[in-house]
């Protein structure tokens, strides 16, 4: 299937905040009902030991889906590890209750933050998840760049794949699972429903934007192949992976620096595929 950049509400300038953050609420109730990262996190944690680090930089958290559930499973074996989200149109109302729920864990940057230029303060492993498909092209490849360049590891992780298949899986599911996930989304809001059931807002605006990201999608191929145009020296090892064993697969890409001289000979090819767990 070939990638088609179509426009999606969540990136509107002019899409009303309320709406756009009710949108990353469900993104983010989804992702830890579903608990689609399970098995991404033996790999934060081995990229945390590999690069020496204990902080997360998540970039373009939307509501940070996917956090809780990861987090309780890391924070026994990293009890210091610190996750600060980040985005564009900061969700302050889901980033205060993740950090409510991990005061020790979770921070957050209150002030946008351009994916493609991130601030040199925020050192840490960068994350992100289900937002690389937002930039075209060109874009995906400067926002690899700008790790690269700032020597940050980074992994990218998106939780559905470009296929007809995928397509007819969103069409069908998408709408039931706004309607049956809801009432349970946390903060509660009464708009929220107000908007789900009786005006059907956001359940259609989630279909939209759901379907388009299928269509957006990267593929492991594609997230590798930026990923060595982006690092034309080869100073980071870069491995791509293949989660299937839940609802939607997992893919993944993860880069970080060559700690030493003498690695950097055998870093420069080290690419995996991992087809399935």
């Amino acid at each position: 299937m070939r990638r088609l950049h179509l426009f999606e509400f969540e990136d509107l300038s002019w899409f009303p905040k309320w709406l756009r953050d009710y949108g990353t609420d469900f993104l983010r109730a989804i992702a830890d009902q579903a608990d689609y990262y399970e098995h991404l996190v033996p790999i934060i944690k081995q990229a945390l030991e590999r690069t020496r680090q204990t902080t997360c930089i998540d970039i373009a958290s939307g509501g940070g889906g996917g956090w809780e559930k990861m987090l309780q499973r890391l924070i026994p074996d990293v009890p210091d590890i610190r996750v600060v989200l980040t985005d564009f149109f900061p969700n302050k109302d889901a980033f205060d209750y993740l950090a409510q729920q991990f005061p020790n864990n979770i921070s957050y940057y209150a002030k946008p933050v351009n994916a493609l230029k991130v601030p040199h303060a925020l050192k840490g492993l960068r994350t992100q998840f289900v937002s690389f498909h937002h930039f075209p092209p060109h874009q995906a490849q400067r926002l690899i760049s700008n790790a690269v360049l700032q020597q940050s590891p980074i992994l990218i992780v998106e939780a559905q794949e470009r296929s007809l298949f995928t397509l007819l899986k969103f069409l069908i599911l998408s709408p039931l699972s706004v309607w049956w996930l809801t009432p349970r989304i946390r903060p509660f809001k009464w708009r929220r429903l107000l908007f789900t059931y009786l005006i059907p807002i956001i359940p259609a605006y989630l279909l939209w934007d759901g379907l388009v990201s299928v269509c957006r999608t990267y593929r492991a191929n594609e997230m590798l192949d930026f990923a060595h145009r982006a690092d034309v020296d080869r100073l980071y090892i870069w491995e791509v992976g293949r989660i299937t064993d839940k609802l939607l697969p997992v893919t993944y890409l993860l880069g970080y620096p060559v700690n030493h001289p003498s690695d950097r000979t055998g870093g420069q090819n080290m690419s995996s595929f991992t087809a399935g767990r």
